[in-house]
This record gives C-alpha cells, sequence and structure tokens, in this order.
C-alpha cells in the first residue's frame, strides 16, 4: 500500500513538473519590423528600394519576403505545401499592402487636415470632425472601416507568412504600430501608447 501511494505521489510531482514546463517560442521581432518598414514605405511613397532590384516590376514584392525564402524559414524541413503556402501568403500581402495604398491616397487629405489619426493599435481613428460635411463623413468612415479591415487582415496574413502562431499576432500588430507612427509625415496625429493624442 505504502509502494503504489508512492508511486502516485511519484506520478502526481511528474505531472506537476510538466505542467509548469514554460516552452519559448522563437518570435522574429527583426524580420517582423523589416516586413513593417518595407510596407509602410512603399504605402507612404518614401520607399528607397533600388529601381535596378524591380526588374520594372512595380508590383514586386517588398524585400522582407526574400527573407522568407525556405533556406531562412524557421522550419526545420520545408516541404514543397510549405513553399506553395508561402507564395499564396505572399501574394495575399502584396494584394492588402496595394489596397491600403490606394486607399491611404484617399485619406491624405484628411491626414493633412488633422481630421483623421493613427491611433495605438495600428489603426485609423477619426480625430475631429472640423471642416466636414456630411458627405465628407460618411466617406471618411467608410474609407476607414476598409482601411482597418484591411489592416488586420495584413498583420495575420505577416504573421502566417512567418510562421507566427495566432497568439502572437499583437505583437506583429504592435511593431507595425511603432512604424506606421514613427513614419508618418509631420503634422500628423498618432495616439501614445496611454491614449493620448498629439500631433508630429
Amino acid at each position: 500500500m505504502l509502494k503504489k501511494t508512492a508511486q502516485v505521489l511519484t506520478l502526481m510531482t511528474l505531472f506537476a513538473f510538466a505542467a509548469c514546463v514554460t516552452v519559448n517560442i522563437y518570435f522574429p521581432a527583426a524580420q517582423v519590423e523589416k516586413a513593417a518598414e518595407d510596407i509602410v514605405d512603399d504605402v507612404y511613397g518614401t520607399s528607397t528600394q533600388d529601381p535596378a532590384q524591380t526588374n520594372g516590376d512595380s508590383s514586386s514584392l517588398p524585400s522582407f519576403l526574400a527573407m522568407l525564402t525556405p533556406s531562412n524559414a524557421h522550419a526545420q524541413s520545408v516541404t514543397t505545401s510549405d513553399i506553395e503556402g508561402l507564395k499564396k501568403s505572399n501574394s495575399a500581402i502584396r494584394g492588402l499592402k496595394q489596397s491600403i495604398s490606394a486607399t491611404h491616397q484617399k485619406l491624405i487629405p484628411y491626414y493633412n487636415a488633422g481630421n483623421i489619426g493613427i491611433d495605438n493599435k495600428g489603426l485609423l481613428k477619426v480625430k475631429n470632425k472640423d471642416g466636414l460635411n456630411l458627405s465628407d463623413k460618411a466617406k471618411i468612415r467608410r474609407l476607414i472601416a476598409q482601411d482597418n479591415k484591411t489592416r488586420k487582415e495584413l498583420y495575420a496574413e505577416v504573421a502566417t507568412s512567418m510562421n507566427i502562431p495566432g497568439s502572437e499576432i499583437q505583437k506583429v500588430t504592435n511593431i507595425f504600430t511603432d512604424v506606421w507612427q514613427k513614419k508618418a509625415p509631420a503634422g500628423w496625429w498618432i495616439q501614445d501608447a496611454s491614449g493620448n493624442w498629439k500631433q508630429k
């Protein structure tokens, strides 16, 4: 009886130890930041990519996607399905970036007038409605809703392309938020982590 109790206690101790083990998941912060910088530069029109590298193709992928080749992927072995998934993800990222770029061009006057700003979640928000008529207010609401939806999809797709689990998407969002705000032109409104708005 004593021996059986000791075995049960030993098993319980092993289970308790196993439950306390923390698994560290590698988060590729540098790669996410590079992706964010490439994408934001393209959207803001501040990209410094060498035209010779694009071979005249304006739809070329951001340079960060070159880091996602099988030799640099985080998986130990790369299968054909991994490569196909990566191509699909790269194509999705390109499409999302182009959508954000198109919406961005329509929003520039509202950024410059101080009507909208970049919040602390990497999304756009109406800052004030000064000087806007009913038509403008409806247009801004529609454009912001469209842009924010696309941004969330972009953050998720960047995470997917780098094999970042869904539980870590907030880290991707935080990095993009920092880059959107850091690279925003002077005079635009940004929101800090405490929720306070300031003009750059």
